[in-house]
Parts: C-alpha cells; sequence; structure tokens
C-alpha cells in the first residue's frame, strides 16, 4: 500500500514501519538501534513541534496539531493519506496489528481545506465509538488529527450469543422503558456486531439492536447493546432527541409558502428544497401520516385543533433551509440537497417534537403548556439542526456528546432566528412556551442560563441518569459559552453571531466526531476559528470563562 503512495506521500512515509507494541516507542531503524518516542519521531520526522492533547483516560492523543510536507490535496488522496499516517504513526495512536482503519468518506471545504472520516474495527469488527478525523490544509499538508481511538488490549471473548436472541434481549429492555405499551408494536431491526468499550482499553463483543415503536406515543428509537457473550445489556440509548415542552394554538400570521399542484390539488410539497413536504398525522401516531393538501393555494390546514401548524412547519422548514443553503453552503441536512419530510398533528396532546433521523415530527400541545412546537421558528432550526448532527458529527445522545448535540442545536435555533429578522435573540422556545403563571417565557436562555435555572458554567455541570445523563440540562454550559464567543464578556468583545455561527457550523461538521466531550468541543472551535482567520483569543476566553478550559 504505502508503495503506491510514494507519488503523494513526503519522504517520511517512505521509512519502512516496524511492528512495536501498543504504547511502544517506535524503533525508525529496525534493529533495535535507538528509539525514540513516537510524538518524538513524529517530530523529527516532519522537523514540526506537534501540539497534542491525550484523553484524560488514556494516553492517545484526542487532538494533535502541526504540519507535515503537503501529501494531500483531493478527498481520494486525503483518504490515503490519512490512512498512511494512522498506520505509520501506529504506536502513537496505539493501534495495533489487529486493527483496521475504515474510510468513512472525505471532503474538501470552502476553505480548500480537505478533511478524512476514518472509524475503527477490530479483527474486522466496528468499534463502537471510535473514530478518527484528519485534516489536511489547502496546500495538502496534513496540519491535525482529532477524535477517539479504543487500543483493545485483551482480545474480547468470542461471540456466543446469536443475532435472534439480541433481538430478544433488546425488546426486552425496550419493553422495560414502556411497560404500558402493546408489545406487538416493538419492532427490531436486523443486529450489527460490534465491539463495545468497558474500560478505555476493554472491549466486548455486543450486537447492536435498534427497537422502533410502530403506532405508539410518545415514539421510541432505541439503539440496544447486548452483550454478544452473557446477553447483559451494556448500553441503551434512545435516538429521538425531544424538545422539552407541550402547548396549542397558531398565531394567525400570513406565511409564504412553495407548494405542488397534482391535478386539481396543491400540496405542500417544495420541489424547489430537495422535495420537503409537509405531512399531518391527524391525532395519530404513524409516521408520516398523510401528505398535507388542499384545493385553494392559499387555504390550507385551517380547521381543528393547532389548525396553522403545517403552514408553519412548511414556511419554518424552508426559512432554515435556506440559512443553511445561503450562511454555510450546506444544501439540506444531508449536505446532498435532500428534502426534509416534516409531520404536524402527531399524537393526542402531544407537548414535544423531535428528530427521529428521517422526519421532523411536531405535536400539537396539551393545551396549558406550550404552543405548537412548529410555530416556533427556533425550535423548527433546532430539531433540523439534530437531522445535520446524525449526518455529520453523529454526537451520542447521552453525557456531554448529548449535551453538546443539544446545545449546538440551540445555537443554531438562534443563529437561524437572529438571520431571519430577530437581532440579539439568544433564547428557546420563548414564543410558544407558558409558564405557570400563563405568560410566555424561554425553555433556554444561552444569554442568562440561570433565569431558566439551568448551569452556566462547569461548577454547575449535573452528573445524573436523568434525560440521557442531563443532556438538556447541561447543555446550557456550551451554548452559554457560544453566546460568550458571539457578545464577549469580562474579557472583552465577542466575535459577533456571523463568525460564531461559521465557527460552531465548521466544528460540528469538520472536527467533532461521536464521543465529543465538552473539551474536545473547545478544539474544535479554535481549530475552525483558526482556520477562518478569527480571533482564537475570544474562543478561548468563552470556553475559560464557562470553566471548561482553565487557560
Amino acid at each position: 500500500m504505502l508503495r503506491s503512495l510514494a507519488r503523494v506521500l513526503p519522504l517520511v512515509f517512505l521509512v519502512p514501519l516496524v511492528a512495536c507494541r501498543a504504547g511502544g516507542a517506535l524503533d525508525p531503524t529496525g534493529d533495535g538501534g535507538s528509539a525514540l518516542d513516537p510524538l518524538q519521531q513524529l517530530d523529527e520526522d516532519t522537523g514540526v513541534t506537534w501540539k497534542v492533547r491525550y484523553h484524560s483516560d488514556v494516553h492517545i492523543p484526542a487532538y494533535l496539531a502541526g504540519r507535515t510536507a503537503p501529501m494531500a490535496v483531493t478527498p481520494a488522496d486525503a483518504l490515503r493519506a490519512g490512512e498512511a499516517f494512522l498506520t505509520h504513526y501506529h504506536a502513537l495512536f496505539q493501534i495495533s496489528p489487529d486493527d483496521a482503519l475504515s474510510s468513512e468518506g472525505a471532503e474538501t471545504d470552502d476553505l480548500g481545506m480537505t478533511h478524512a472520516r476514518f472509524s475503527q474495527k477490530h479483527d474486522k469488527v466496528p468499534v463502537w465509538g471510535g473514530d478518527l478525523m484528519v485534516h489536511f490544509d489547502q496546500d495538502g499538508a496534513l496540519v491535525q488529527v482529532n477524535g477517539r481511538y479504543l487500543p483493545v488490549a485483551t482480545p474480547p471473548l468470542a461471540p456466543t450469543l446469536t443475532a435472534d436472541q439480541a433481538r430478544v434481549a433488546a425488546a426486552l429492555d425496550a419493553r422495560t422503558l414502556r411497560p404500558d405499551v402493546d408489545s406487538s408494536l416493538f419492532v427490531t431491526r436486523v443486529p450489527d456486531l460490534m465491539i463495545y468499550p468497558i474500560t478505555p482499553t476493554e472491549g466486548r463483543y455486543a450486537w447492536r439492536v435498534e427497537t422502533e415503536l410502530e403506532g405508539a406515543s410518545p415514539p421510541l428509537d432505541l439503539e440496544t447493546l447486548v452483550d454478544a457473550v452473557d446477553g447483559s445489556v451494556l448500553h441503551h440509548d434512545d435516538m429521538i432527541d425531544t424538545l422539552e415542552g407541550s402547548g396549542v394554538g397558531v398565531f394567525g400570521d400570513t406565511r409564504k409558502l412553495t407548494i405542488t399542484q397534482k391535478k386539481s390539488s396543491f400540496y405542500l410539497e417544495d420541489a424547489s428544497r430537495g422535495g420537503q413536504k409537509t405531512y399531518s398525522d391527524s391525532g395519530r401516531t404513524r409516521l408520516p401520516g398523510s401528505e398535507v393538501h388542499s384545493t385553494d393555494p392559499d387555504h390550507w390546514d385551517e380547521t381543528g385543533t393547532a389548525a396553522g401548524a403545517a403552514v408553519d412547519a412548511h414556511a419554518n422548514i424552508a426559512t432554515t433551509y435556506d440559512y443553511y443553503l445561503k450562511t454555510h453552503k450546506r444544501a439540506g441536512w444531508d449536505g446532498k440537497g435532500t428534502g426534509i419530510h416534516a409531520v404536524v398533528h402527531y399524537g393526542q396532546d402531544y407537548d414535544n417534537a423531535f428528530c427521529d433521523g428521517s422526519h421532523l415530527v411536531f405535536g400539537d400541545g396539551d393545551g396549558a403548556t406550550l404552543l405548537p412546537t412548529a410555530a416556533a421558528l427556533d425550535v423548527v432550526a433546532h430539531e433540523y439542526t439534530h437531522g445535520i448532527t446524525f449526518n455529520t458529527a453523529k454526537l451520542v445522545y447521552e453525557g456531554q456528546s448529548g449535551a453538546l448535540n443539544e446545545a449546538i442545536s440551540d445555537l443554531f435555533g438562534c443563529f437561524v432566528s437572529q438571520a431571519s429578522g430577530r437581532k440579539g435573540d439568544w433564547q428557546m422556545g420563548e414564543t410558544i412556551y407558558q409558564g405557570s403563571n400563563g405568560l410566555l417565557m424561554a425553555m433556554r436562555d444561552l444569554a442568562d442560563p440561570h433565569s431558566t435555572e439551568a448551569p452556566a458554567d462547569m461548577s454547575e455541570y449535573s452528573e445524573t441518569t436523568d434525560d440521557q445523563g442531563g443532556v438538556h440540562f447541561n447543555s446550557t454550559i456550551v451554548s452559554h459559552a457560544g453566546y460568550l464567543m458571539s457578545e464577549g464578556g469580562s474579557f472583552g468583545r465577542g466575535l459577533g453571531a456571523a463568525m460564531t455561527a461559521r465557527i460552531w457550523y465548521r466544528a460540528l461538521t469538520r472536527y467533532l466526531t461521536s464521543r465529543a466531550t465538552f473539551r474536545d468541543a473547545a478544539d474544535a472551535t479554535l481549530s475552525a476559528a483558526h482556520d477562518l482567520g478569527a480571533d482564537e483569543d475570544t474562543v478561548r476566553a468563552a470556553w475559560i470563562a464557562v470553566g471548561v478550559l482553565s487557560k
């Protein structure tokens, strides 16, 4: 493989690769002569002192930055050169002979940088949460690696549980979470065999099973990792990202719609935005329901509970689509121009909204606390952004990565709202959420998290098992850092919402990986700021202000 890469790789990759133990020193001579620490070897090979931050629980780089000679200016070259770099410096990343890198694709962005993503396999089996990103500058130099790798020091016990047995275990696990639901409504998908990390250096074979509910409210899309030896549940995660709240009503304002005519009927279908469609579930819970249609192009969804929700959903998704296309050059949440399928009037008195990876779904509310979720642009943009996260960083929806997932959706809810004319809007859901006194109030306030009894810095971080590890509660630590980047604080002026949005979008789509922590997000935004020529000191100061960075 290296021989075929000689034309695109610098001289550093022409030295022989030698076997070494994970974490041991690399012997460049291959004959037992003087050996250097792997990081020192990298410095010597490239003539550059590389910056490195290691994971707190294992001595493997979480962030590595420096510069090689030019080696890759196209996505195809980036995949080859990135794999060659990681393979050559396997000791630094503790990549064993039993490990392999699976290419997940590469892209060249609007700045001319190329980003390659790799997932980890051990004995040809995918490792859950193991992924690395390799970044190349405009001139083709490799300048950064980030992500997480699991050094499987002890071979996992061979699987004995069959895929069908794993499906049974996953369904039983799902039923314990929803004991009120008819067992016939649980549907399991074909399992995938994976290696799940038990400790930083130990993994277990596990079946990953996805379980969904058909026709039940609230919905469920459960990822369950079942131990492939003893059948125990190692991990489960409801992959539906929900918005907290409930409500009813419409604002009555006229919205412009892009629609489609089919014979004598009109449909809420927007071919100019990838075939975006809006459906109504009419109080049921079977997605996607029926496509909203009318005999009059100027009259839609005018009767029943939350009349007009379909109009709001269709218009707000169009606004969000246009924002991402105009501001970040992203067409659709998959980046390929695919339109969104939105569903309104979901369930009876359903007081939430969610993204399931295929649809954006909006309830009508319970008539007491929340107005229709589809009527709020920031809420729609929040859920839409979950779809972008699903298609890029794939942030695991639990703990810090889950809180980061929520924070990014909140930030872009505000960015879209501000770009649409609500300057200085740093609140989420303030147009639809009603407090106990009946007055409208914010669900979360990025400028002043304490106003909604949410944390503003790491000293207030909640270690909890509720809400997937407090993903909504803890999210304001990160989103408040985003606010400070834009508006500034005691450390000085901010960068403004437009530049801050560019930094966060780049961090999400180019640098964050599935199990990213708050600290990883700090690295990602600093890298993005550097790429964009923004003031890194302001970004760093914002993270220091919320206690994620110490200096």
